[in-house]
């Protein structure tokens, strides 16, 4: 199948954090610890190709190089995985080399990230996800997007078990808490990695995120992601977190499957 994608993406600091510790890779593309003043439109008609957004965990050491990493280790795999197998071994790989980089450098021990993206080949596009960044889609004809992740936090915990519903849940004390994450250090810690898969159509949209999107940028940030102008629809995203205060690190990638 002959086609190209096409990209919107965007990092920034927010308002409030001293450092931008998100990272976003687009195809061989990582950008790491960026203050953007406008979303970078990209042109992409490679495939395999992969788009992942990564928060590295403010409450640990070294979040920015946790996330940085990750996405700069899976950039490197060549070739680009091309089914789950490999996906799965390449994000595997990528948990292992942040191992690696705590041992070398102790400091470092217990440093980690979220991960969440998609995985496009010719046939599928496959969905990614460890921690509470997310992968939204929407197929064609849609106007409204689909959550294809599921977090890996306490607050999903107790939704599933039934004890809090999804709108108490920004209020909620445990609302940052994650249940899994990428890491490296002497604790050996197995991530959960999540993996689900569609068929590739031409005329969906991708939108993947980290928390500082879709936590603070809420209805509107959906609403946002519907305007048909790539460009548009990455300006109005951008536009709602910042409208809400920006407190944490926004990261987001749009991509169009033409």
């Amino acid at each position: 199948m002959n086609s190209s994608i096409q990209i919107a993406a965007y990092s920034h600091t927010g308002l409030y954090r001293k450092r931008n510790e998100d990272s976003l890779l687009v195809s061989d593309q990582v950008i790491s610890g960026a203050v953007m003043d406008n979303p970078r439109l990209i042109l992409t008609d490679t495939i395999p190709v992969i788009f992942a957004v990564a928060d590295g965990l403010g409450g640990c050491v070294a979040g920015d190089i946790a996330s940085r990493e990750v996405l700069r280790f899976m950039a490197g795999i060549i070739p680009t995985p091309a089914n789950e197998n490999e996906l799965l071994n390449c994000i595997t790989a990528a948990t292992e080399n942040l191992d690696r980089i705590a041992r070398e450098n102790p400091a470092l021990d217990g440093l980690g990230t979220t991960l969440a993206g998609v995985l496009v080949t010719n046939e599928d596009v496959f969905f990614f996800s460890c921690g509470d960044s997310r992968v939204y889609y929407r197929f064609p004809g849609k106007k409204d997007l689909q959550l294809m992740t599921k977090d890996h936090s306490i607050i999903q915990e107790m939704i599933d078990a039934g004890t809090l519903h999804e709108k108490d849940a920004r209020s909620h004390p445990f609302g940052h808490v994650i249940t899994s994450c990428l890491s490296g250090g002497k604790v050996a810690r197995i991530p959960d990695i999540r993996i689900s898969k569609t068929e590739r159509v031409s005329g969906s949209r991708i939108v993947a995120c980290t928390d500082g999107i879709w936590d603070y940028g809420g209805e509107k940030f959906l609403q946002a992601a519907r305007i048909d102008d790539i460009s548009g629809a990455a300006r109005e995203i951008v536009n709602c977190c910042f409208d809400a205060g920006a407190p944490d690190n926004i990261t987001l990638i749009i991509a169009d499957i033409n």
